[in-house]
């Protein structure tokens, strides 16, 4: 059955203003996940094949149009509108993927800590590709860390074998860490400034995830990362986003 279009409750809203995330929110049945993992499927193996690795899927939307007609999708809009407000950008698409026994691990940061924009606005959409939990990897959050604003980061070492650039210690001082265990078609929203990260997938299982990164058009400071922003609805009163066209 395939869902349609419904707003948060406030008690959702609340709840996201509280603690920096929501899960799980419905979006796919298992028929239309197992299509749009085909599709990624597809893509994966010409990146591998081309020498890339499955981290650097970077903003598919710009050559795959259904991923670009996914941003649009009224389900995901509708949650956003109410986080966001009217005026919708979506200013990137990323793959994570993490294969069978990758050792890697993601770090824990704020998403924020390596985007210019200011005000800090953007909510991240995760949407599980396969099933995600505690034994392939799944993300984790720190609840209510993005209410603490700008947290230190520090590089990272080579032995910590982490996919970014950049770590966070202490995490116990910032909230209580949740799981974001998520069925294949279902998403999670977090916070720009929300601490997260996720550990190497040591399972027999694949554990791979799509994000679009939702966020206010009207936010400024945007350096050169506006070239791959699409305008979803509302205004681009600032005329400052590349809104490529929808690909063929």
């Amino acid at each position: 059955s395939k869902e349609t279009a419904q707003p948060l409750t406030s008690v959702q809203v609340d709840f996201f203003n509280q603690n920096g995330y929501l899960l799980p929110l419905p979006l796919f049945d298992s028929q239309e996940i197992a299509g749009f993992r085909q599709h990624f499927d597809k893509i994966l193996e010409k990146t591998l094949s081309q020498g890339g690795d499955s981290y650097s899927i970077v903003d598919p939307h710009l050559t795959d149009r259904s991923l670009y007609d996914l941003m649009f999708d009224t389900r995901i809009v509708a949650y956003i509108k109410d986080l966001v407000g009217p005026d919708i950008v979506c200013w990137s698409s990323h793959f994570f993927c993490k294969l069978p026994h990758d050792d890697t691990q993601v770090a824990w940061h704020q998403d924020a800590y390596y985007w210019p924009f200011t005000p800090a606005s953007t909510v991240s959409v995760w949407l599980a590709i396969d099933d995600a939990d505690r034994d392939n990897a799944c993300m984790e959050f720190v609840s209510g860390s993005h209410r603490i604003g700008s947290i230190p980061h520090r590089l990272s070492r080579v032995e910590e074998k982490n996919v970014l650039r950049v770590t966070v210690d202490g995490i116990e001082t910032h909230g209580k860490i949740v799981d974001v265990t998520l069925r294949a078609g279902q998403i999670s929203l977090h916070a720009d400034t929300l601490l997260h990260g996720s550990g190497a997938n040591q399972s027999d299982r694949r554990r791979c995830g799509l994000t679009l990164r939702y966020g206010d058009a009207n936010m400024q400071n945007l350096k050169d990362w506006a070239k791959n922003g699409v305008m979803i609805c509302g205004k681009d009163g600032r005329a400052q986003w590349g809104n490529p066209k929808r690909p063929m």
